[in-house]
């Protein structure tokens, strides 16, 4: 998508110099026109096609992946414990699996999810606390869904180690 994108940038310039110099043709500015719709109608569906390989999820073969180092969160999400976390992006196609990792902390999450999460405990356990809920607690073998829009707590008590799975337009956008 990377090379395709300056293309059609390019063609796009292109295609409006010459409607510029076409608007004494009404004929010319209709074709162009219906061109560059076409054009862009094309190019808008593209997506992003991951690599046509098979991917194993095993769980103990992910728990001893190692991962990157990411920033910290901001300081007045992190109630208490460390601020240390690491995760490592193993497939972006229609959607992104990505293996993340936090050392004990509780979170503060006051601002809706940017998305919809499935999530599969590797190593640790973790609570949730919805702002007006009862909380869950969740150990290694279980899985859940954090839905777009959720607020709360987000306790990790010990190591805390995850598969999760989020639609990639989704990630994208969440880290605009």
């Amino acid at each position: 998508m990377e090379l395709v994108e300056p293309l059609v940038s390019d063609l796009i310039e292109d295609v409006y110099a010459k409607y510029v110099r076409s608007l004494k043709n009404g004929a010319m500015l209709m074709k162009t026109l219906g061109f560059l719709v076409a054009l862009l109608a094309a190019t808008l569906p593209m997506q992003i096609k991951a690599e046509p390989m098979l991917l194993s999820l095993n769980a103990e073969q992910l728990r001893d992946l190692e991962l990157d180092s990411i920033p910290p969160w901001p300081d007045e999400i992190v109630l208490s414990g460390t601020n240390k976390h690491w995760q490592k992006v193993l497939h972006k196609g229609e959607f992104v699996v990505t293996i993340y990792e936090a050392m004990p902390a509780l979170l503060d999450v006051s601002e809706p999810y940017p998305y919809d999460e499935y999530v599969q405990v590797l190593e640790g356990e973790v609570t949730l606390t919805p702002i007006d809920g009862e909380e869950q607690t969740y150990r290694v073998g279980d899985s859940f869904t954090v839905p777009k829009g959720w607020m709360g707590t987000w306790h990790m008590p010990v190591k805390f180690r995850e598969m999760i799975v989020v639609e990639t337009r989704a990630w994208v956008a969440s880290e605009e």
